[in-house]
């Protein structure tokens, strides 16, 4: 029950920081940055949230069921203009694997003579 406060309560900070100090960013976007610097500044530590988080993260679908509601309302629209929302989603997510996958190498210090030397 611990864990799972902890990450509300940082939720709620940012739905503070975006309502009150203006921040131009969404509120939930700012409740994970700043359970993530704390985590990092070990204020937080992983043990109290892991729990709740692996919890949360095994029934994310059940959170996307009002977004395919919502998409589902607009089938008609999306419909016909399905070119674009295909070009928008493709590029998207190759730009998101491309970036995931630059900043993971640069992130990722393989130990010396682990390399792989390809035979």
């Amino acid at each position: 029950m611990r864990g799972l406060s902890i990450i509300i309560g940082f939720d709620g900070l940012g739905w503070l920081l975006h309502q009150f100090a203006g921040v131009p960013l969404p509120s939930h976007v700012l409740g994970l940055l700043l359970l993530t610097a704390a985590l990092f500044l070990q204020i937080v530590k992983l043990e109290w949230v892991e729990q709740s988080a692996a919890f949360l993260t095994k029934h994310m679908m059940l959170f996307f069921v009002p977004l395919l509601a919502g998409a589902a309302a607009y089938a008609s629209v999306i419909g016909s203009s399905w070119l674009a929302a295909i070009g928008s989603l493709t590029a998207g997510t190759l730009a998101i694997l491309l970036i995931t996958g630059l900043a993971t190498k640069r992130l990722v210090k393989r130990p010396k003579g682990s390399e792989h030397d390809g035979s």
